[in-house]
C-alpha cells in the first residue's frame, strides 16, 4: 500500500452551514472531518447511518439527542453517536473538533469532489 498525503490547504472546504468550516479526508471505510466552529454555530438535529465519534479539541459544545438531555462537551473530551442516533448541538464558544465516521461518508465525498490519490 502506498501512503497517501493530503494537505489540508489543498482540500476543498465545506462551508455550507453558518459558522462552520469543515475539512474532510476519506479512506475506504472511514472519514475524518476537522471542524472550525464559531460561537453559536448550530448543528441541526439529524441522523445518519454512520457511527460517529467526535473529539472536541478546544472550546465547548452542547449536544442533544432524542432524550432531550443536553450534554456539555469541553476541549479534550469525546462523545460517541451510534448509527442512526438523533443528535444535534451548538458551539457554546469558538471550538475546534474532529469527527470520525464509519463507514466512510460517501455523501461528503461526492459533495466535496473528493479525489483519491494514486
Amino acid at each position: 500500500m502506498t501512503l497517501k498525503i493530503y494537505k489540508s490547504a489543498e482540500i476543498k472546504k465545506f462551508d455550507k452551514r453558518p459558522g462552520l468550516i469543515g475539512t474532510f479526508a476519506h479512506g475506504t471505510s472511514l472519514s475524518l472531518a476537522h471542524w472550525l466552529l464559531a460561537k453559536d454555530a448550530v448543528l441541526a438535529p439529524h441522523t445518519h447511518r454512520h457511527e460517529q465519534i467526535t473529539y472536541v479539541i478546544s472550546g465547548k459544545m452542547r449536544f442533544e439527542g432524542k432524550d432531550g438531555n443536553p450534554k456539555i462537551v469541553e476541549g479534550g473530551s469525546f462523545i460517541v453517536f451510534a448509527p442512526d442516533e438523533l443528535h444535534g448541538g451548538v458551539a457554546l464558544e469558538n471550538s475546534v473538533a474532529l469527527d470520525a465516521f464509519s463507514p466512510a461518508r460517501e455523501d461528503f465525498k461526492a459533495e466535496m469532489g473528493w479525489i483519491e490519490k494514486e
